[in-house]
């Protein structure tokens, strides 16, 4: 590929190293899981089969996003390598929500997380650095904005109402007294007329 330009080695290179960081990454990952299986072999068995297990988990890595990203960078149009890149990108606000998070915690207090999430329509554009071809690619994506957290104290549950006082106890009624018996054969009282005289 020495007729590249300059802008194809530059996306070259660009490619080379994130397939690089990436493969480094995952190597590194996959030698310390080896190192923790291994942990009952010899020291010769367990370190070497790490490296070795290391290289080529980080080789495949590498291979799979160099491969990828190269292949996302082929101009489709004339068939040049390394020259599709991104030219320009677009985005409109498509909608805007308040969104509420709330999550407990061990000690029982409550951690509730306030955000907006915004909704975007994106429209990316795609150039060829050999021969100019464009197309552009559409989707949508998330943000938030102004997220706040905070920390609700635990409340404890309200005491139990105290049960109400007895009511004092209805005092006894007082029996009637008995009504006094009629006089036999005794004195009663004059009767008076109805002139105001005793009536004999």
């Amino acid at each position: 590929m020495s007729n590249l330009s300059q802008d194809q080695v530059e996306k070259r290179a660009a490619i080379q190293k994130s397939a690089t960081i990436w493969g480094g990454i995952v190597g590194v990952i996959a030698g310390l899981l080896a190192l923790w299986i291994l942990n009952g072999q010899g020291g010769a068995i367990r370190f070497g089969g790490a490296i070795v297990i290391a290289l080529a988990v980080g080789y495949l890595v590498f291979r799979a996003s160099f491969k990828s990203g190269a292949k996302s960078a082929l101009c489709e149009n004339c068939g040049a390598a390394f020259s599709r890149s991104r030219s320009d990108r677009d985005e409109t606000l498509a909608s805007s929500e308040e969104k509420e998070e709330r999550e407990e915690q061990p000690d029982k207090s409550t951690k509730v997380t306030t955000w907006t999430e915004e909704t975007y329509d994106v429209v990316d554009t795609y150039a060829c650095a050999k021969c100019g071809d464009t197309n552009t690619k559409t989707y949508q994506t998330t943000r938030r904005r102004d997220e706040t957290s905070v920390v609700e104290p635990h409340a404890p549950p309200p005491p139990p109402k105290a049960p109400a006082p007895p009511s004092p106890p209805k005092a006894p009624k007082k029996p009637k007294p008995p009504a006094a018996p009629a006089s036999k054969g005794g004195n009663s009282p004059p009767k008076k007329d109805s002139a105001g005289g005793n009536k004999k």
